[in-house]
């Protein structure tokens, strides 16, 4: 994934329920993934929606991008 070096190793492997802390995600990397997630759906996650949890898994970071508003493009 372009721009997101730590996660660059796992991109295409990952299960949509894998935890992607346990990945080798870390914060500065899921501030770079909000950044590249917003621009691309032109979405702005509300803060309360910036929570650990959120960025635990491909599955419960679509559920919070839909929820805002993103759709599949």
């Amino acid at each position: 994934m372009v721009g997101l070096p730590a996660l660059a190793d796992i991109a295409f492997s990952i299960e949509e329920d894998g935890d992607l802390w346990a990945a080798g995600m870390d914060s500065l990397t899921s501030v770079q993934l909000l950044l590249v997630l917003e621009e691309k759906f032109q979405v702005e996650l509300p803060d309360e929606a910036l929570t650990f949890e959120t960025f635990r898994s491909i599955r419960t970071l679509s559920a919070v991008l839909e929820s805002n508003g993103a759709s599949a493009r």
